[in-house]
């Protein structure tokens, strides 16, 4: 990796501007967009509100409208705004925001209609959506014009304790409609107060902070400081800017995509790039190294992990039944049912906790099983010795062994996540927790319970209303 002086660049910047209705979100952006552009400059508007821009038409020296109607999809934005930058505009106000997350043909109802064509929930639903979601955010990061965001809010409430124990309640203020992660791309961002219209800033530059006066509306002059702000530093070479992103780019697509990427760019361009062929080189060797860990750990089907088991052991047909139990405890992905009806009848697994037939070790999983008996919960003969009630878990069947380890794994996981040294952040723990809970969901369908138990017992945990060791324990005994 290339180290060099930092030097202040020329930039554009990312500005938020939220409030609930009527608080003077639209009237604030075309004022703030004319002082980033100054009195000439060109100011493009994206409009999702039904061309509700046009009561401003006059506002502000006058602005260029593209209107949006649904479906409001990630891509659809890219493209409007890519319209107006290829056009030379260098400030575009996009309102709102909030539509391309819950609006209509948004990310959520995207995220809706997946599970329910494909009839269950999960992260499955999420991944199409929130990629085109983060595909979004990166072109939004790439933008060679000033972007005003204005974002809906609702109010966010909770249920807490009162002072006479009882369950109240709470309004906790409002909350932006949007990704909770999209403030932080943010250069500057601010609620406007419903009624008076003056912005309370919730991320902004210190250097910056005088251009928006204390207890003032918005005005032309708070843009001009931005874009006074904005415009110190060295200029940058467009086509450098350009040949350095689309370098990041191939290389994120590994070593290969980044080789052709080189060989096509003309002789002249590879000399300015020079300096940062180590950089490249080390993001794509990064890029190769996670996808080799990703097809080694859970890239593969369930079909792939069982077909590693064939030839295993030629007494048993080729097929190891003791291998294939192995391989499909540990896979997370798969939800039980489908490791249930893979195991037609139940095998001997006495050899988990030892050797299996082909003589290789045990895996972790099946080790902390088998190290960690369960007790029964109700023993046929009360007077049992502790080695009987050790070997009971080998007398398992198969499916429900498969079952018992996924439990474990799901129970180890929610309890790293609440406790994880290095998210200080217990929003963001139990963020992290919840996200666990979506996952083992499909993972686990036949044992809803206990998922629903493992995330109630990590989110006390997380609030500290429960010692992670009690916790634990408590969570064994339901397994």
């Amino acid at each position: 990796m290339k180290i060099e002086r930092a030097v202040r660049e020329k930039t554009f910047t990312l500005t938020s501007i939220a409030g609930p209705s009527g608080s003077g979100k639209t009237y604030s952006a075309i004022l703030y967009a004319r002082g980033l552009v100054g009195p000439e400059g060109k100011i493009g508007f994206i409009d999702t509100e039904n061309k509700r821009s046009r009561f401003y038409a006059d506002v502000g020296g006058g602005f260029d409208v593209i209107d949006m109607d649904p479906p409001f999809t990630s891509a659809r934005y890219v493209e409007a705004i890519n319209s107006f930058q290829d056009a030379g505009y260098t400030a575009i106000v996009i309102d709102s925001i909030s539509h391309e997350w819950e609006g209509t043909g948004g990310v959520l109802e995207q995220a809706e209609e997946i599970e329910e064509s494909s009839k269950r929930a999960g992260l499955h639903c999420w991944k199409k959506p929130k990629g085109a979601h983060k595909r979004l955010m990166n072109e939004l990061l790439q933008t060679k014009a000033h972007l005003i965001f204005c974002c809906r809010v609702k109010e966010k409430v909770a249920q807490v304790k009162g002072a006479n124990g009882k369950t109240e309640i709470v309004n906790q203020g409002f909350v932006v409609v949007q990704e909770k992660s999209f403030i932080y791309e943010m250069t500057v961002s601010m609620m406007l107060e419903e009624g008076t219209h003056v912005p309370f800033l919730q991320k902004c530059p210190d250097d910056l902070r005088a251009g928006f006066q204390e207890g003032q509306q918005i005005t032309v002059g708070s843009g001009n400081a931005v874009r006074m702000w904005a415009d110190k530093g060295a200029a940058i070479d467009p086509v450098f800017k350009a040949d350095r992103l689309s370098g990041l780019n191939a290389a994120n697509l590994g070593t290969q995509a980044l080789a052709d990427w080189w060989k096509g760019l003309p002789p002249a361009r590879q000399k300015t790039m020079e300096a940062l062929k180590d950089t490249f080189k080390s993001v794509a060797a990064a890029r190769d190294l996670m996808a080799a860990e990703l097809a080694e750990h859970s890239d593969k089907s369930l079909e792939e992990r069982l077909a590693g088991a064939q030839g295993a052991s030629p007494d048993d047909g080729g097929f190891d039944r003791a291998h294939v139990i192995r391989e499909t405890a540990t896979m997370s992905g798969a939800s039980a049912s489908e490791q249930q009806t893979t195991i037609e009848d139940p095998a001997d697994v006495s050899s988990i906790g030892g050797q299996g037939s082909d003589g290789d070790p045990p895996s972790p999983d099946a080790q902390a099983v088998a190290a960690d008996p369960i007790e029964p919960a109700e023993a046929a003969d009360p007077e049992a010795g502790e080695h009987e009630a050790a070997d009971s878990q080998s007398a398992l069947p198969a499916s429900d062994l498969i079952t018992r380890n996924l439990m474990a794994e799901c129970l180890d996981k929610f309890m790293a996540l609440a406790v994880d040294p290095s998210v200080p952040d217990a929003k963001q723990r139990r963020s992290n927790v919840e996200f666990a809970k979506n996952a083992w969901k499909e993972a686990l369908p036949a044992r809803l319970d206990f998922v629903k138990a493992c995330f109630d017992t990590a989110d006390k945990v997380v609030k500290g209303e429960l010692q992670a060791p009690a916790a634990r324990k408590y969570l064994e005994g339901l397994i």
